[in-house]
């Protein structure tokens, strides 16, 4: 589900509705995907990954949490470390 958000890379209107009261601009929508294409490519993460759909679900957390900066996003990730042991992947846990 968050993967597919970030590959629409963009919305008509340029607003979209995360859930009611949450909204994101196709420009924050933009800079969302290019934190998450930066943390897949520097963790060498499949797209289609289900390590790659926690990341851009924390992503999304971050963000609504207030992490709105592309920055302070990008220092977040790459410091929380791995989301998914990478164990708990192989054995489908």
């Amino acid at each position: 589900m968050f993967v597919a958000l970030f590959a629409l890379g963009g919305f008509r209107g340029g607003k979209a509705m995360l859930y009611p009261g949450q909204v994101v601009t196709n420009d924050e929508l933009d800079m969302l995907t290019r934190v998450y294409k930066t943390i897949s490519q520097e963790r060498g993460l499949p797209v289609d990954s289900p390590r790659c759909e926690k990341v851009a679900a924390h992503i999304i957390k971050l963000f609504m949490n207030g992490l709105t900066d592309e920055d302070e996003l990008l220092f977040a990730v790459r410091n929380r470390g791995p989301l998914v042991p990478t164990h708990q992947i192989e054995r489908g846990l």
